[in-house]
């Protein structure tokens, strides 16, 4: 068991662990919008359900939590397009609701802004904290050993 848990880790480290986490929640968060959304949620973004129904945007978290899984098993440098669907549905959930908030469609709208601009920071940071360092040779100039 410790073998598979250090194999895992080695393979995952701490940016694919964030990715992994991160598939799985959007893909569950996902399947909620699509079977029965909250009505605080359906309010909140109400500016861009004029633009598609909920369902088409349960799918869409689906899909990038997916993509996420998927490249949580690529070395860091590779991932990147699951770096990006792991940080673009909460910053598009993060500006809905700071829109649906100043166009007066939810009275508390307001209150979900950071947490869902926070996530999508939180995983920046760590894509940024864990990317691949480019290694440089030492230059040595003849005379300098």
């Amino acid at each position: 068991m410790r073998a598979a848990l250090a194999w895992c880790w080695a393979r995952l480290g701490w940016r694919g662990l964030t990715l992994l986490i991160t598939g799985v929640s959007w893909v569950t968060y996902g399947a909620s919008l699509t079977v029965q959304p909250r009505y605080g949620t359906v309010r909140g973004i109400s500016v861009l359900l004029g633009l598609v129904p909920m369902p088409v945007w349960g799918w869409g978290w689906i899909v990038c939590g997916v993509i996420a899984l998927v490249y949580a098993v690529a070395r860091p440098g590779r991932d990147l397009p699951g770096v990006a669907a792991s940080v673009a549905p909460p910053l598009l959930w993060s500006l809905a609701y700071a829109l649906g908030g100043a166009a007066g469609a939810s009275g508390t709208a307001w209150g979900a802004v950071m947490p869902w601009g926070s996530h999508a920071i939180l995983i920046a940071i760590v894509a940024y904290l864990t990317r691949p360092r480019l290694i440089v040779p030492k230059v040595v100039r003849h005379g300098d050993e």
